[in-house]
C-alpha cells in the first residue's frame, strides 16, 4: 500500500501541474500530501467498521502500537466488505480535490 500512495502522489502532483517545483520543495510537498492521503483513507476506513468492527480496531490497536502497513490492510480488507474499491473512491475523489484546488490557486495567482 505504500507504494500505491507514493505512486499516487506522485502522478497527482503530475496532474495538477506542479511536478516543476525546486526538487527540495517538491520532495517537501510530496510528504505532506502522502500524510494527507493517509489520513484521508485512515478517516474512511473507520468510518466504514461497524460497532464489532471498532471493536476489533480497538484491539487490533492495543496489541499492535504501530502496525505494519500490510497486517492494517488485511484488518480492513476482513472488516469492511468491498475495501479495495473503497480505497479506489476515496483516493480518486481525493485527487480531483486536489487537482481542483490547486487550479483555483493558480486561477487567483494569475489574477492578481
Amino acid at each position: 500500500m505504500e507504494d500505491v500512495i507514493q505512486n499516487f502522489v506522485e502522478e497527482l502532483v503530475k496532474k495538477a501541474g506542479i511536478d516543476s517545483m525546486p526538487e527540495d520543495f517538491k520532495q517537501e510537498q510530496l510528504a505532506n500530501l502522502k500524510i494527507q492521503v493517509e489520513q484521508r483513507l485512515g478517516m474512511m476506513a473507520i468510518s466504514e467498521l461497524d460497532e464489532a468492527g471498532i471493536t476489533a480496531f480497538e484491539e487490533f490497536m492495543a496489541k499492535n502500537e504501530a502496525p505494519d502497513p500490510k497486517v492494517m490492510m488485511e484488518f480492513f480488507n476482513t472488516h469492511i466488505g468491498d475495501f479495495e474499491a473503497k480505497v479506489q473512491d476515496t483516493l480518486t475523489k481525493f485527487g480531483q480535490e486536489f487537482v481542483q484546488g490547486v487550479a483555483d490557486l493558480k486561477g487567483t495567482k494569475l489574477s492578481e
